[in-house]
């Protein structure tokens, strides 16, 4: 599962044990209609109805059981697995300085990246070819001299010599618009099911 799924199913669980709750709330006050506040949790009917699905009730029970337990354990093994690359988190860049008019006296800025839109915007800039697929970029360490990776997803119509001009010239345009100078800069790419290969 993706970080946008995890947080999609953590907010689903919660809506749905905060309405469980909201609704056991209203209906012990005495105000869901319909309902009484002095009825056991386990009504007659629930109870008959178990009996009646014997024994195929213990099975589905196992089954449900085992499946959220492998859910729970899939998302909180997600939760503390290590990253392949260290995440870098957002960018301050100082030091921003523009001449004022007037002869007036220079004043310090500060220019706030983040550095989550730096790579989606590198990403977008790598797959405008049609030849990548897909392009997956992480960057890490700290400013002004961070460390990028780069995997790419190519068809396989893709020369090499073509995807480095291309990446080359993305990571160009990359250290222009942001200021910063990768002190490493490591290219994975991926034709098909084939080996990576790597082209940098």
């Amino acid at each position: 599962m993706t970080n946008g799924a995890l947080r999609v199913l953590w907010t689903v669980i919660g809506i749905v044990l905060t309405a469980i709750g909201v609704v056991g709330l209203i209906a012990s006050l005495g105000h869901l209609a319909g309902v009484d506040e002095k009825t056991p949790l386990l009504w007659s009917g629930l109870l008959d109805l178990w009996r009646s699905l014997n024994p195929w009730g213990l099975v589905i029970l196992g089954v449900l059981g085992l499946v959220f337990a492998w859910l729970g354990f899939d998302m909180l093994g997600r939760q503390f697995r290590t990253r392949r690359y260290p995440a870098m988190g957002d960018l301050d860049l100082r030091a921003v300085r523009e001449s004022p008019p007037d002869g007036q006296p220079m004043l310090p800025g500060a220019t706030r990246i983040r550095g989550a839109r730096l790579v989606r915007g590198l990403e977008r800039d790598l797959t405008r070819d049609p030849l990548v697929r897909k392009a997956s970029v992480r960057l890490a360490g700290t400013v002004p001299r961070p460390e990028l990776w780069i995997e790419l997803q190519l068809s396989s119509r893709a020369g090499m010599a073509v995807v480095r001009e291309h990446v080359s010239a993305a990571v160009d345009r990359f250290r222009d618009t942001s200021g910063l100078a990768p002190s490493r800069l490591e290219v994975t790419a991926r034709i098909d099911t084939a080996n990576p290969v790597r082209v940098h």
